[in-house]
């Protein structure tokens, strides 16, 4: 048998290894959804609309798990903070206008289209990615009341505001909470108390999540974000020394959350798609939140009266 000769350097003619994403361009990229601001070796993703508390929608939906995977594939990020903007963290959706549907999902053929392109296209990797693919210490920073807190409660470490109530919207739209809010609520608040939230849709304070374990502190609105830059730097403390410790730490952090997510995210995920296509009466406008809204005793402001941040 003759031995296989491999091609030599120079015969191959290899080519150079693909860069790692720059901050420069996928900040830039990301800049109509996502501020991005790094301070030694610590990112901070500031979701926004126009510089405004978020608007939820399609387009912010994409860009926060292609933004994220590109930041912690940047070798120069060594911690990650999430964050949102103004004095809620996700409050705001796009109403649906007669002849304006910003999202069509009238029939089942629609539906279906929308399922697997955005709810499943965005909607897994939206989660998956914080969890599997970020091989760096996260930090998320709520910035008030709000929903989707389970990317913010899915980061190592969480933060949040004094006046944060946190709610599954899912019960008040009439979908199973199966997109990645399940995961968090029974992870980290245990079974019954999760059940009682995610069934009867009821708001949990911020107090109430501190003394749970859902969030690690509860902080003035005034220092979220400092908050969260003073906890990125002490983590990045002792510099490049440290960076296997760093690297590491996130597979013991993030055991018992790969464990739960592998065993219960694709089905939940696959049983509420599976509840937007059986029930007709279930949809994304987000004017059915007002009476949401209300019970938790939160008024929401006129979002086009809302000055951007400073």
């Amino acid at each position: 048998m003759s031995q296989i000769k491999m091609p030599t350097v120079d015969q191959a003619q290899i080519a150079p290894a693909v860069p790692f994403p720059k901050f420069e361009e996928y900040s830039e990229k990301y800049k109509e959804h996502i501020i991005m601001e790094r301070r030694d070796g610590v990112i901070m993703l500031r979701m926004h609309t126009h510089n405004k508390p978020v608007i939820w929608s399609i387009a912010l939906h994409r860009a926060i798990h292609q933004a994220i995977a590109e930041a912690a594939r940047d070798p120069e990020n060594k911690v990650m903070i999430l964050t949102a903007t103004g004095n809620f963290w996700v409050a705001y959706g796009l109403a649906v206008e007669k002849g304006k549907e910003w999202m069509k999902e009238d029939d089942c053929a629609q539906r279906a289209a929308v399922s697997q392109e955005f709810f499943i296209g965005d909607g897994m990797p939206l989660q998956n990615n914080l969890i599997f693919d970020v091989a760096i210490p996260t930090i998320g920073a709520i910035t008030g009341p709000g929903y989707h807190m389970e990317l913010a409660l899915h980061c190592d470490l969480t933060i949040c505001t004094e006046d944060t109530v946190m709610i599954d919207v899912h019960r008040w739209m009439g979908f199973v909470s199966g997109d990645g809010v399940n995961i968090a609520y029974q992870e980290f608040m245990g079974t019954k108390r999760a059940n009682y939230a995610m069934l009867l849709g009821t708001p949990i304070t911020a107090q109430q999540a501190l003394e749970w374990g859902m969030v690690n502190e509860v902080v003035p609105r005034e220092r979220i974000y400092e908050r969260a830059w003073e906890l990125g730097a002490e983590i990045m403390r002792g510099g490049d020394t440290r960076s296997a410790w760093r690297r590491w730490m996130t597979e013991v952090m993030r055991k018992p959350l790969k464990k739960r997510m592998a065993e219960d995210f694709a089905g939940a995920f696959a049983m509420e798609m599976y509840n937007y296509m059986a029930d007709p009466g279930v949809s994304h406008n987000d004017e059915y939140l007002s009476e949401m809204w209300e019970k938790a005793g939160i008024e929401i402001p006129d979002w086009t009266t809302l000055p951007p941040m400073k």
